[in-house]
């Protein structure tokens, strides 16, 4: 009997540790693998939009620097000391007006010695030509005599014209935007420009179009810029493109604003707007539709029997809520918003 108790205590403690140790673990395990295949079978619920494409007219916004309509640097043509100046820095001009004075007067006894000159070579053509008998003076003399008068006459009229340039005049209406010499300077032909005007009752603006807009402009596309200091929009309009792009992959374009009113300045920053249509409006999506991967941007897709499918998209502009996407979306798809990393592709999902 005494054995028979030694044997069953040793065996009642392992049945004891098998039902409350062992069997509580096997069904705790049991429970979790039925809850993990519940999960990996169940539905998952979510959120969804439809996308569509942006409307025909599209705001393309760039910046853009003014400029005047037409600036030229004015240069003396004659060499001499600057006698008198009759405008500055901001003076309006006319075309013809007179700028400045330049005094030469080396140039005043070149044109005496020419007309000496030319009244020498004048008298001796007559000479030749009122021999009275006939063959007395070769023909080749005679044309000697004539092409020395005729390069006399040439000589002063360009000696003439010269002095004419001794006045400085306006190419053009505008104003004086810059002076770069005073009356005694020393001014010689080329060297120093002396006055800049610019023409600024219309102004041009620059501005560079990328690659992907460049067939919505062209010439007569209505533009509005727009000044930050000034709180105000002007309108204008495209009046020439470089026709074709430059290495930055951009087309150089000009607009030309009305500035009759002289309110805007040369060299303001402004936001011009230009107002493209596009025949293939791109699609736009709101952002929290947006997935970044290692492999890229994509979007997730429910397709019509609910399967999910991850969609490679190329972005263009940021318009902050919304994104407008080149490539990968035709328009109409339904895509998950704020999308989970934990969905697969080919999933099933329940559309809320």
């Amino acid at each position: 009997m005494k054995r028979l108790w030694i044997w069953l205590i040793p065996v009642g403690l392992l049945a004891l540790f098998f039902f409350v140790g062992i069997l509580p673990r096997i069904k705790n395990q049991q429970e979790l693998h039925a809850e993990s295949e519940a999960g990996k079978s169940r539905t998952v619920l979510v959120n969804t939009v439809v996308v569509k494409r942006a409307a025909d007219t599209t705001g393309l916004t760039l910046p853009g620097q003014i400029m005047p309509y037409r600036e030229t640097q004015v240069y003396a043509r004659t060499q001499g000391f600057l006698r008198q100046r009759f405008v500055d820095i901001g003076s309006k001009v006319r075309r013809g007006n007179v700028l400045a004075t330049i005094d030469a007067p080396e140039l005043d006894q070149d044109i005496l010695k020419a007309q000496a000159d030319l009244k020498l070579a004048q008298s001796n053509l007559d000479r030749v030509k009122s021999a009275g008998i006939p063959g007395a003076v070769s023909q080749q003399d005679i044309d000697n005599r004539q092409a020395g008068f005729d390069v006399g006459r040439a000589t002063l009229q360009r000696l003439q014209a010269l002095k004419g340039l001794q006045q400085v005049r306006a190419p053009f209406n505008g104003i004086v935007t810059a002076r770069n010499a005073d009356v005694g300077a020393l001014i010689n032909t080329g060297n120093i420009s002396l006055f800049t005007v610019s023409q600024l009752d219309t102004l041009r603006v620059y501005i560079d179009v990328p690659q992907t807009y460049y067939r919505m402009v062209s010439i007569g596309l209505p533009a509005k810029v727009k000044i930050p200091e000034l709180g105000k929009t002007f309108t204008g309009k495209v009046v020439r493109t470089s026709g074709t792009l430059r290495s930055s992959r951009t087309l150089l374009t000009e607009v030309a604003i009305p500035n009759h009113s002289g309110e805007l300045v040369a060299g303001l920053y402004g936001q011009v707007t230009l107002d493209v249509r596009a025949e293939n409006p791109p699609v736009r999506i709101p952002a929290n539709t947006l997935l970044i991967t290692p492999e890229g941007p994509r979007v997730i897709v429910v397709s019509a029997n609910n399967q999910v499918k991850y969609q490679p998209i190329t972005i263009g502009r940021d318009f902050g809520t919304s994104l407008e996407i080149l490539e990968g979306l035709q328009g109409e798809e339904r895509l998950v918003t704020n999308p989970s990393d934990g969905l697969k592709d080919g999933q099933m999902v329940r559309v809320k």
